[in-house]
């Protein structure tokens, strides 16, 4: 209300409005303060200039004052009584605006009257608004217009409250906590501000100003011990007016220095001025209004926040982010949840490359000491898109640390992925973990027969698993199907025969070293009619892949390395009694031979047949019994005992190679091949050594170990299959019609002529099977070239040795890949803190227990499920094999617990007892370790 007359109903103010229609206006902006009114009074035509703003403002345009409801000069006197007024009631937080008057002569400020702020050669209204006299021109030459200087009649002071809302104070001391400074910027005025920013917690201790005010008003002298310093003031209020454009950076710097700082009356290029120096000092600069004026501040700021319901369009469109609910505290709860989502990324991150290690160092091994691969790229597949994927996106839904706002904040060059997280989660995590898995996978293949001593040199990918593994022995037994001890043979010098082809390594037996033949044939060669069922259709020729020979088998036996088929492979799960008398006619193959099978892996094994060195005759351009020589035959990752290499070639039992001083290493291209077939005996003498038929009036299996074999047998699933050999052929049982042994070869009537099942029936045996009584062992052709012979032989090949290393190993990387998950769930719950005991935590993510749950269940069935097992080459893991790698998640987790435990217990903390804010000072486990 103005003093002068109003409506008969002071609460219409439409009504007032209407009758004092408005003639002119001058806005408000931040460099005047102020806003300026022409009415008119509809009643008596009178015109009225109306100001309101800044009461400092106003008050200095006024010459008058309506005291009493007079207007009296104004004294001043009385202009001090009013600014006492002003700062009284801004001092209690209220905010004032100043009112002024002036009645205009009606005889010139009519309807007539063409009002203007400015004109072409005037910059200042022509109606009096109080201005000071200046006889200075703009920069466009206009001088001010003198009828503007006129003064205005002050009215008085109106006080409003704002008051914060109240989830401001707690969010300013949450941000207090959290190192975050608050620094209020306002256009109220400097008394008001600091009385908000007292109530609201930016300021709580005494100002420069007042440090300033108080010394002056109780005449302290700076020797007196009352006296307080302002310099050692931790607050500051920075009025609009005591700053400019071009300050020096140097009071810039002591002005952003102070713990606490309230700038008042403040215009948009001071806003603007004071986000660039806080930007200047390396601070990330949050910015929030809600007004035009905040806009290029919003615009320049790291983080620019507009209020959503009282915010102007201008701030919106230059924030960064809108305050749907205009509250400050939602900017902390913001600040929150960016620590949260920052703490996750990392905690997922360090958790999905903890994996990375053990999946490296397999092949770091593989290159370097040559052992068998212990993980396989599908393996790995497995756990980067498998088993880990559920857990590494549960970090997402994991709650805050109960200290997450008590953290300073983080340097703005913070990485995610930085020195100290590669290094706790692959020096420390990772490197446990892979320590879990080769500690796993040399426990599987010690269980299995293939102890940790003799790994190093044997893990080419190509002769693990495909060729047989020759091992000199100390002490142990040879020992049958029945697990039978042979007390005649002593492992140290004797070969396993075929009925006792076990090494049992008893109470004192060790597998002193171990190695494989050279691959010392390669014949360039492609067979024309290539079938792996039938060597005879091999023609001598391997398409250039290298294989073993019976010159390198022999060399081997002759310095004591045998064939090494372990009995704890036979006692294994995957034990098949059929690798010691394979069927390569089988479909259903093992995991080195099988239908389809290709020609390069399949020579690059053991294929069925032998070659010979020693028996390739002159008429193939030898000019000793050892032609073709073309390198070394050595295989990295394939060693060979050194011994083989002396081996005299005279002392080999099927052959003279007296032209050939001693073996070597050489890899030749011209060879001898036998496939086994007993018609090489009548013809070809040579292969007859090679084979070692015992030849009498009838035709027996080889007595070479090494050599293919070709049966005609009887059991329930195939009727025509390989079955087991005798090592003496006059031991070969018999039995009667109705499947009972009767007696053997050589001791038998005329009724005991039957097939006995699970037996190889050797061509020339006689052996009738009994259900298909006209078909009979005798000698004819090997194979038949009409389906369903009955005189159809089986090529057979003994694969333990191979088979069983090979089986061994895959359930030595199934149970790696295990390990590692075992070990990722450990890596999982550590991750779930970076500083906080997971005890403090808790286990309240729920989608990470499921997660954990899913992963578990993951493994088992990639692990149990077939195909897929098959698929990704793991087998039916034992329980057993499990629980290795389970003290290594133990000590996963209790490692990281101690050494969250002695980063609180190192790193001091002191809680600031005003703003409780936690200063921690990292201790030297916290700045080396902590990620």
């Amino acid at each position: 209300r103005t003093s002068r007359e109003a409506s008969s109903d002071e609460n219409d103010i439409a009504g007032i409005r209407s009758s004092h229609p408005t003639k002119f206006a001058i806005p408000f902006n931040s460099k005047n303060k102020y806003q300026v009114h022409v009415h008119e009074n509809s009643k008596n035509g009178q015109h009225v200039v109306l100001m309101k703003g800044a009461p400092e403002r106003v008050l200095e345009r006024c010459t008058h004052a309506v005291i009493d409801g007079k207007v009296v000069a104004l004294t001043q006197g009385e202009r001090t009584n009013i600014e006492k007024q002003q700062e009284s009631l801004s001092s209690n937080g209220l905010r004032c605006l100043g009112f002024a008057e002036l009645d205009l002569d009606p005889k010139v400020y009519n309807n007539n009257y063409k009002y203007s702020a400015d004109d072409d050669h005037k910059y200042s209204p022509n109606f009096p608004i109080g201005d000071k006299e200046d006889d200075s021109k703009d920069k466009n030459g206009r001088e001010q217009n003198p009828i503007s200087r006129k003064g205005l009649v002050f009215i008085g002071i109106m006080a409003l409250i704002d008051p914060p809302r109240p989830a401001v104070l707690g969010a300013v001391e949450k941000c207090k906590t959290a190192g975050i400074k608050v620094i209020m910027v306002t256009g109220d005025h400097p008394i008001t501000a600091q009385a908000i920013a007292y109530k609201v917690g930016i300021l709580w201790s005494k100002t420069r100003g007042d440090m300033e005010k108080d010394n002056v008003k109780f005449g302290r002298e700076l020797s007196d011990l009352e006296f307080e310093n302002p310099d050692d003031a931790e607050a500051i209020v920075v009025p609009g007016h005591t700053i400019s454009v071009d300050m020096e950076e140097s009071d810039w710097d002591f002005i952003l220095n102070h713990r606490q700082i309230v700038f008042a009356r403040t215009s948009p290029q001071q806003k603007l001025v004071i986000v660039e120096n806080c930007q200047r000092q390396g601070h990330i600069v949050a910015v929030t209004g809600d007004g035009v004026n905040d806009s290029p501040a919003i615009k320049k700021a790291d983080i620019g926040i507009a209020m959503g319901i009282m915010g102007s369009e201008v701030s919106k469109n230059a924030a960064d982010m809108i305050l749907l609910d205009d509250n400050f505290a939602s900017i902390v709860k913001g600040v929150e949840e960016g620590r949260l989502i920052f703490d996750n990324l990392k905690k997922s991150i360090a958790y999905t490359i903890q994996s990375n290690i053990p999946e490296i160092t397999p092949f770091l091994a593989f290159i370097i000491f040559a052992i068998p691969l212990p993980l396989t790229t599908f393996l790995i597949l497995a756990i980067d898109l498998g088993t880990d994927m559920i857990p590494a996106i549960s970090m997402a839904y994991e709650r805050p640390e109960a200290d997450i706002m008590k953290r300073p904040p983080r340097n703005s060059k913070a990485r995610l992925v930085s020195n100290r997280t590669i290094q706790f989660s692959y020096g420390q995590i990772g490197m446990i973990q892979a320590l879990a898995g080769f500690f796993t996978y040399m426990i599987v293949l010690n269980d299995y027969g293939y102890p940790p001593n003799i790994l190093v040199n044997r893990g080419h990918s190509e002769v693990w698993g495909h060729q047989p593994m020759f091992c000199k022995f100390k002490g142990g037994h040879y020992v049958n199907l029945d697990g039978d001890i042979n007390e005649n043979l002593n492992p140290a010098i004797d070969s396993p025969t075929r009925e006792y082809p076990f090494w049992f390594e008893g109470l004192d037996g060790e597998v002193h070293d171990c190695g494989y033949a050279y691959n010392s044939f390669a014949g360039d060669g492609k067979p024309s009619d290539f079938d792996f069922r039938d060597s005879a259709s091999y023609t001598g020729q391997t398409r250039g892949k290298h294989t073993g020979t019976i010159e390198s088998y022999e060399a081997l036996t002759q310095n004591h390395y045998f064939e090494y088929i372990p009995w704890r492979g036979r006692s294994s799960s995957f034990w098949d009694n059929r690798y010691l008398n394979w069927n390569t006619n089988d479909s259903n193959g093992p995991g080195n031979l099988g239908e389809d099978v290709e020609m390069l892996p399949y020579f690059g094994g053991r294929p069925a047949g032998l070659w010979s060195l020693c028996e390739q005759t002159s008429d193939q351009s030898c000019e000793d019994q050892f032609c073709g020589e073309k390198g070394s035959a050595e295989i990295r990752g394939a060693q060979v005992p050194k011994m083989a290499i002396n081996a005299d070639p005279t002392r080999f039992d099927f052959a003279d190679c007296s032209s050939q001083g001693e073996m070597t290493n050489s890899l030749y291209d011209q060879a001898k091949f036998c496939n086994g077939q007993g018609s090489e005996t009548l013809t070809e003498s040579g292969c007859a050594n090679v084979n070692k038929y015992d030849i009498d009036s009838k035709v027996a299996f080889p007595n070479n170990p090494f050599q293919t074999f070709y049966c005609m047998g009887f059991d329930f699933e195939n009727r025509d299959s390989c079955g087991r050999l005798t090592d003496e052929k006059e031991s070969l049982p018999f039995c009667d019609a109705d499947g009972n042994v009767c007696g053997t070869f050589d001791s038998r009537d005329a009724e005991c002529k039957y097939m006995c099942e699970g037996y190889c029936y050797w061509p020339g045996s006689e052996a009738i099977n009994p259900s298909k009584l006209d078909q009979m062992s005798t000698f004819v052709q090997f194979r038949s070239e009409t389906p369903g012979d009955g005189n159809k032989y089986q090529q057979c090949l003994n694969i333990a040795s191979s088979e069983s290393a090979y089986e061994a190993l895959k359930h030595a990387q199934g149970a790696y890949f295990v390990s590692i998950v075992i070990g990722q769930i450990a890596g999982l719950l550590v991750c779930k803190t970076r500083w906080l005991s997971i005890k403090s935590q808790g286990m309240k993510n729920s989608f990470m227990l499921f997660g954990i749950g899913t992963e578990i269940l993951l493994v088992c069935w990639l692990a149990y499920f077939k195909p897929i097992n098959i698929a990704l080459g793991t087998r039916d893991i034992k329980l057993i094999h499990w629980f290795p790698a389970i003290p290594f998640a133990i000590f996963i987790f209790c490692f990281d617990e101690t050494r969250k435990a002695l980063m609180r217990a190192t790193s001091k903390e002191r809680t600031d007892p005003i703003t409780r804010q936690t200063i921690r000072e990292k201790g030297w486990i916290e700045r080396n370790f902590a990620y």
